[in-house]
């Protein structure tokens, strides 16, 4: 082979290399979560700073009162219908600024059997979740009801449970898979690897709801949750899972009350 056709083959080759090597990052590129957000976590704490500073500009961080008055209900209604569309609209304005497809949220349409997987993982959740719940309490004493709750107990219609679980079941999972798991998953999983960056992700979700009697409850969730993301490739899923887990729970509180 004289120098000419060798270098003409070389050339060849490198193409081919380089052509490889753009369609697997463009297939890494692709997958969910992204293997490589252009986003980062120190973002994602911005974005919940300005949530709650303008949460706390309308008084949505007070302790709600009267919550087995209808004037209680209401008000608590409307706090969470507002704050899941502050949450959401940030969001948006967010990836609009930095030019990403929702489908970097993990919006993107699961297969069939996932959803399945999301159904069992709630039942699973609540199960799982509520046996720690009840060993803590009995080692640690029960805690105080949460606002949910408290809200639930006090409800006198069902058209009361019907919106509460339109508000816990749906709304509120909504919101919380998005922030939690669809913005600070990934470049955790980034930074940390996937091991690392499920437990950091499921700390975040536990730190947050601050309520120390029911950390580790929450965190355990919270690893769950984030699992089913990563496991799926779909935020949905984990959305049906705890979604199901709160409704269950919504449901056992109203039955039991």
């Amino acid at each position: 082979m004289d120098n000419k056709t060798y270098r003409k083959a070389h050339k060849r080759n490198k193409k081919s290399q380089d052509r490889d090597i753009k369609e697997t990052m463009n297939k890494e590129d692709n997958r969910i979560p992204p293997r490589r957000p252009v986003w980062n976590v120190w973002q994602g704490l911005f974005l919940l700073l300005i949530i709650y500073g303008i949460e706390f500009f309308f008084g949505w961080l007070r302790t709600p009162k009267d919550l087995d008055q209808l004037e209680g209900f209401f008000r608590f209604l409307t706090v969470g219908m507002g704050e899941a569309l502050l949450y959401l609209v940030i969001i948006l304005c967010f990836f609009k600024l930095i030019h990403r497809p929702l489908r970097e949220l993990g919006l993107v349409r699961p297969h069939g059997r996932f959803v399945v997987l999301g159904l069992m993982m709630g039942v699973f959740l609540l199960v799982v979740v509520g046996m720690i719940g009840n060993f803590l309490a009995n080692k640690l004493g029960t805690p105080a009801p949460q606002s949910f709750t408290l809200v639930l107990m006090g409800a006198q219609y069902d058209w009361q449970l019907i919106l509460l679980i339109i508000l816990g079941g749906l709304i509120a999972p909504i919101k919380e898979e998005v922030f939690f798991r669809g913005i600070f998953y990934p470049p955790f999983r980034q930074e940390y690897g996937r091991g690392k960056g499920i437990l950091f992700t499921a700390g975040l979700f536990a730190l947050l709801h601050f309520d120390v009697l029911r950390f580790i409850p929450l965190l355990v969730g919270g690893v769950v949750l984030t699992w089913l993301y990563e496991k799926t490739g779909s935020l949905w899923p984990s959305i049906i899972a705890h979604g199901t887990w709160n409704t269950l729970m919504a449901l056992m509180v109203w039955i039991q009350r």
